[in-house]
């Protein structure tokens, strides 16, 4: 497929997905728009190619960007395979990089009885998100401590000095989302988008 092929064929897609969205008919787009719901339809099929000003008419209806109608699925989302993550090593247990963009992170902790996974905290304003999928989390930050159950889940500063250890005589799993508001951590590398 040709790079307008390919254009065509996602902006088409895109577009019905809006007006699906909103739940509208060709008539409800045609009528928001002043395009005519023929001209509508042969984008949603791929059989032709607006105009930028037929584009605009459509995106000031659904009040969305020109940039969400053409962007590929390749700019929507990426699969990040578990097999692929940078994983290490404390005692039996792991952490998981699985995606990491510069400003977000999500791990995948799998902690063992015993383990302990240590950070020296990470550059100031960092977030954490930790959600509890297995088995009970605790963790220590400063003079607290946090006994978080499966299910549940915990928000904490990321740039403190903490540590995750399993709560009970059994494994735990988590997901931790680690959030930069300033500088990302250079500890750890950038993974797919």
């Amino acid at each position: 497929m040709d790079i307008v092929e390919e254009v065509g064929q996602t902006l088409a897609a895109n577009l019905r997905a809006a007006r699906g969205l909103r739940g509208w008919r060709l008539d409800d787009l045609a009528a928001a728009s002043g395009v005519s719901r023929g001209m509508i339809h042969q984008i949603e099929t791929a059989r032709t190619h607006p105009s930028v000003a037929t584009l605009a008419r459509l995106c000031h209806a659904l009040k969305i960007p020109i940039s969400e109608l053409v962007e590929t699925p390749t700019q929507l989302g990426s699969l990040a395979r578990r097999a692929d993550a940078l994983v290490s090593r404390h005692g039996r247990s792991t952490t998981a990089l699985l995606v990491g963009d510069g400003r977000h992170e999500l791990w995948e902790h799998t902690l063992h009885p015993g383990d302990a996974i240590h950070d020296t905290g990470h550059p100031a304003g960092t977030k954490e998100l930790i959600h509890v999928t297995e088995g009970v989390l605790q963790v220590d930050i400063g003079g607290a401590t946090f006994v978080v159950p499966a299910l549940d889940a915990l928000s904490l500063r990321g740039d403190r000095p903490h540590t995750y250890r399993a709560a009970e005589d059994r494994t735990t799993r988590c997901t931790v989302v680690v959030i930069y508001i300033g500088a990302h951590d250079g500890r750890y590398p950038r993974t797919a988008q």
